[in-house]
C-alpha cells in the first residue's frame, strides 16, 4: 500500500496538486511596475567594456552603456544612427578624420563613485579615456583587434605602454588599467568638451560599425578608480537603465534611469528627420512593430534578466508567462513551432513569432591549393551533389534557410536568385554533377590514377551528434556520385592548425558576422589573406582581389553594394566554398510586449520594449490555473485503497482468531 501511495503522491506533485493551500508560485514576489522579464542561457563574464565579448554580457551592457552611435531599431538592412553623438560625424575628403559633436546635457548614472552620488555630464574627454583604456595592455581587451592598425598612432602608443609597464613592474611598481592612460594619443583627441576627433591610419569604411559595439561605449574614470577590479560587476554608464542588483550566478535587475536624456522612438509619420533613407517605416507600422512612435525612452520601469542555464526550465518559464522573450530550445521547438508556423497552443495565446536569419553563413570550405581540390569542375560537382532541403529539414529541424550566397539576407550585397551550382528548388542534381565530374577527369567518380573511387578527406571539428550527422551526410551525398569520403575527427585547435598549414581538403565551418557589412565575410576569400591567414580556402582570384581592394575604401553606397554582389557571384562560380545555410533564430514574444523589433545582431533593441502589465497579469493567471480534476480521482483511489486495506486487515485478523 505504501508503494501505491508514493506513486499517487508523485502523480499529484507532477500536476501541481500537492500543497494547493500554499502561496502562488510567482517567481517575482513583491515586484512593482512594468518590469521586463528575460532569461539568459549563460553567465555574464564581465561588464567592463574592454572585455565585453560574450552574448550574455552584451545583453546586459547594452541597456546600461551607450556609445557614439547605435543601431537603428527598425531599419533593415541595418543602419546606424547617432546616440551620444549629436549627429553622424563629418568625415574628411580622404576618409581619414572623423569629427563627432558630443550630445550636451547627457549625464552618467547617479552613483557612489561621484561626489555626492550625483552623475556628472559626459564630455568628449570621457570618450578619449574609454577608447584609450580599450587599448591598455592591462585591460586585456578582447576587442583590441577592431582598432589594431586602424587608428593613427594607437599601435605605437600601446607598444610604448607595454614596454614601460614591464619596466615599472620590474621595479616593483603596481600597475593597473589606469597606469599611463593620460599619455597623449594623436589619433583620438578631444578638440573641446563637446567635440571628439578620431584620425585613422588608413581608410576604414567599416569603422563606424565598431563604434556601435559595446567595446566603444563611454564610462567615467571615477567608476574605474572607485571600484577597481569590482568595476566588472558595477557598470556605470549613460543608458536607459542602471544597475540595481547584480548576482552573477542568479540574476540582474536594472531600473529605469530617471535622468535619461531625451531619446525617443522614431516617429517618421510626423517627424521628417526620422525618415531614414532606405527604411520602409510604413511597413513597420503596418506589421505592428513600430507601435510607440515619438514616445520617450525607456517605456518600462526596469528589466530583470535571470540566468537560467538549463533548457527545460527556461522553456517552462516562457510557457508559464514568466519570461517575455525566448528562442525555444531545440528539444522544445516542436511544442512551440510546427513547420514554420506557431503551434496551436502558442497561436491560441497570440504569441508572436519572429523568424530571423542569423547574421552568418554555414559553409564547407574547399582547399583550392590542394592538388585535387584545385579542380574547379570537381568543386562544382560536389556542390551540385548536395540536397540542401534535406539538410535544413533533418540537420536543422527546419530552423535554417538555404544559403543562396555567402552574404546572408539583410546585409547589403545579398542577392536572391544567383546560385549556378544549386538547383532552383535546392535539391541535388546528380546527373549534372556526374557530367561535371567527368569534365573534371573523374568519370563516375573514378580516380584515373588508382582506378578506384576518388577518396576525399572531410575534416570535422568536434564529436557532437550534430557535427557527426553533418559529416556523415557529406559522405553519403558524395557517395551518390561515386566519391568516397574519409571523415577525420579533430578538436578545433587541431583542425585550425591543419587549415593554417593548408593540410586539408574539405572542412565544415561557419562564420558569424562581427558587424553587418559584407566586407566582414568577403575578407575570408581575399587572396593576400591566404593561410596561415583567414582565407583558409586559399582562394586566389585577381579580379576578386581588385574588387575587394576597391570596395575596402568606399563608404556604404549602391556602388559598393554592386561590387559586393559581383564578388559574391565570383565565389558562387568558382566554389571555393559550398555555402550551406543561414541558421534561423525563431524568437517568441509574449502578446503583452510591443514596440521592440528583435535582432540577433545587437541588443540595443531591448530598450524599445513596452509592456501591458494588466494583460500580462490576467493571462499569466489564466495560463497557470491549477488542474484540480485529478484531485477527485486521487481521493477516490486513496479511499478505495484505504477501504480495501481495512477490509483486508479485518479478514486477516479474523483468520488469525480462527487459527488460534
Amino acid at each position: 500500500m505504501r508503494a501505491v501511495l508514493r506513486l499517487l503522491l508523485a502523480l499529484l506533485a507532477s500536476l501541481g496538486l500537492v500543497g494547493l493551500s500554499s502561496c502562488s508560485p510567482d517567481p517575482y514576489p513583491g515586484e512593482e511596475g512594468a518590469i521586463l522579464h528575460m532569461s539568459l542561457r549563460g553567465l555574464a563574464k564581465s561588464l567592463d567594456p574592454p572585455v565585453i565579448g560574450v552574448e550574455y554580457s552584451n545583453r546586459i551592457a547594452s541597456q546600461v552603456y551607450e556609445g557614439l552611435l547605435a543601431y537603428h531599431p527598425y531599419a533593415r538592412p541595418f543602419q546606424l544612427m547617432p546616440a551620444l553623438a549629436e549627429q553622424m560625424p563629418t568625415v574628411s575628403e580622404d576618409g581619414m578624420v572623423y569629427t563627432f559633436p558630443i550630445r550636451q546635457g547627457v549625464r552618467f548614472h547617479d552613483d557612489a563613485c561621484f561626489e555626492g552620488g550625483t552623475g556628472r555630464e559626459v564630455t568628449a574627454h570621457d570618450f578619449v579615456f574609454s577608447l584609450k583604456r580599450l587599448g591598455h595592455p592591462k585591460a586585456r581587451s578582447t576587442g583590441w583587434w577592431l582598432f589594431e592598425g586602424k587608428v593613427a598612432g594607437f599601435d605605437a602608443w600601446r607598444e610604448t605602454l607595454i614596454a614601460d609597464i614591464e619596466a615599472a613592474e620590474t621595479a616593483g611598481e603596481t600597475v593597473d588599467t589606469l597606469w599611463g592612460l593620460d599619455r597623449d594619443l594623436p589619433g583620438i583627441v578631444a578638440v573641446d568638451d563637446h567635440t571628439l576627433q578620431i584620425t585613422l591610419a588608413e581608410p576604414y569604411p567599416q569603422f563606424l560599425w565598431t563604434l556601435a559595439m559595446n567595446y566603444a561605449v563611454v564610462y567615467p574614470r571615477e567608476a574605474v578608480e572607485h571600484y577597481g577590479k569590482e568595476f566588472r560587476n558595477h557598470p556605470v554608464g549613460t543608458g536607459p537603465f542602471q544597475l540595481a542588483e547584480y548576482n552573477p550566478v542568479y540574476r540582474v535587475l536594472m531600473e529605469k534611469n530617471p535622468h535619461y536624456w531625451d531619446n525617443r522612438v522614431p516617429d517618421p509619420a510626423n517627424v521628417p528627420a526620422d525618415r531614414l533613407e532606405g527604411w520602409d517605416w510604413q511597413a513597420d507600422i503596418d506589421e505592428g512593430r513600430l507601435t510607440h512612435p515619438g514616445e520617450r525612452l525607456p517605456l518600462i520601469d526596469g528589466i530583470e534578466m535571470r540566468f537560467i542555464l538549463e533548457d527545460q526550465p527556461r522553456w517552462l518559464y516562457f510557457k508559464s508567462g514568466h519570461t517575455d522573450w525566448l528562442i525555444p530550445p531545440k528539444d522544445n521547438s516542436a511544442e512551440a513551432i510546427q513547420g514554420k508556423e506557431l503551434s496551436p497552443l502558442m497561436a491560441s495565446r497570440n504569441v508572436r513569432l519572429t523568424a530571423i536569419a542569423e547574421m552568418g553563413t554555414v559553409y564547407t570550405a574547399l582547399n583550392t591549393d590542394d592538388e585535387v581540390m584545385g579542380n574547379v569542375n570537381l568543386r562544382r560537382a560536389l556542390a551540385l551533389a548536395i540536397d540542401h532541403n534535406w539538410t535544413v529539414d533533418n540537420l536543422y529541424s527546419g530552423n535554417a534557410q538555404v544559403a543562396e550566397s555567402l552574404i546572408p539576407p539583410g546585409i547589403a550585397g545579398y542577392e536572391h536568385g544567383y546560385h549556378p551550382y544549386k538547383t532552383a528548388d535546392y535539391s541535388a542534381d546528380i546527373p549534372r554533377a556526374k557530367e561535371l565530374l567527368a569534365e573534371a577527369g573523374y568519370p563516375d567518380g573514378i580516380d584515373p590514377k588508382t582506378g578506384k573511387p576518388l577518396r576525399l578527406r572531410f575534416e570535422n571539428s568536434g564529436t557532437s551528434t550534430t557535427q557527426r550527422h553533418f559529416a556523415e551526410r557529406v559522405r553519403d551525398e558524395f557517395r551518390r556520385i561515386g566519391i568516397e569520403v574519409d571523415i577525420i575527427v579533430n578538436t578545433w585547435p587541431q583542425m585550425n592548425e591543419k587549415m593554417r598549414n593548408r593540410d586539408y581538403q574539405m572542412a565544415g565551418l561557419a562564420w558569424g558576422f562581427d558587424y553587418p557589412d559584407a566586407q566582414n565575410i568577403l575578407q575570408l576569400l581575399y587572396g593576400p589573406n591566404q593561410a596561415p591567414g583567414i582565407n583558409r580556402s586559399n582562394y586566389d582570384n585577381p579580379e576578386f582581389d581588385a574588387l575587394y581592394e576597391q570596395s575596402s575604401t568606399m563608404s556604404d553606397s549602391p556602388e559598393r553594394t554592386a561590387l559586393y554582389q559581383r564578388m559574391a557571384r565570383m565565389v558562387a562560380d568558382d566554389v571555393p566554398w559550398i555555402v550551406r545555410v543561414h541558421r534561423t533564430r525563431n524568437n517568441l514574444q509574449q502578446p503583452w510586449v510591443s514596440g521592440a523589433y528583435y535582432s540577433e545582431v545587437h541588443d540595443q533593441w531591448v530598450k524599445y520594449a513596452a509592456l501591458d502589465v494588466e494583460m500580462r497579469e490576467r493571462l499569466v493567471a489564466e495560463w497557470n490555473v491549477p488542474v484540480r480534476w485529478p484531485l477527485g480521482v486521487f481521493l477516490l483511489l486513496f479511499f478505495g485503497i484505504l477501504g480495501g486495506s481495512v477490509v483486508q486487515a479485518r479478514r486477516t485478523k479474523g483468520l488469525q482468531k480462527v487459527a488460534a
